[in-house]
């Protein structure tokens, strides 16, 4: 056994190697996956408070609104930070530069500490699959944060 280990030592560790990078590889298709399923198909209310559930919030579905938004091209100042709050959460909006694309706004429920002005999340759609979003309070010492919870600062 001692001589077997020792003659194949690398084949052991590529084995080993490539029975990791599987199994990474495997969660990372099954976390997009499953992020596509509520991320797509955004067409109605339920799927978009869906999507929020996904991302840890409870909205309010009688408090949605909706508006066009136009993705400036390029982006501009407040566009380029929007945008810097997107990508921690694998959301880049410099690839809908130009596009029109609709924004669903629904009021939180479950937001920790939450005080007595109203917190929002908006949820940024083009062609029924979310690009962006963010949660965020109109009070004037308000903030704006990623939708994703995990990204709470």
């Amino acid at each position: 056994m001692k001589y077997f280990l020792k003659e194949n030592r690398i084949h052991i560790l590529f084995m080993i190697f490539l029975g990791l990078m599987f199994i990474l590889w495997g969660r990372m298709l099954y976390r997009e996956f499953r992020l596509n399923t509520y991320t797509r198909n955004l067409t109605t209310t339920e799927a978009r408070l869906s999507c929020l559930s996904y991302f840890g919030w409870e909205g309010d579905p009688g408090s949605e609104q909706k508006k066009v938004v136009v993705i400036p091209e390029p982006l501009d100042l407040v566009y380029r930070r929007y945008n810097q709050l997107q990508t921690p959460c694998g959301f880049n909006l410099e690839r809908y530069c130009g596009k029109t694309v609709y924004c669903y706004t629904y009021q939180i429920l479950n937001f920790p500490h939450q005080g007595e002005e109203p917190v929002y999340a908006n949820l940024l759609i083009y062609e029924g699959a979310l690009i962006g979003g963010d949660c965020m309070s109109t009070a004037l010492d308000g903030f704006m944060l990623p939708l994703d919870r995990r990204f709470l600062k």
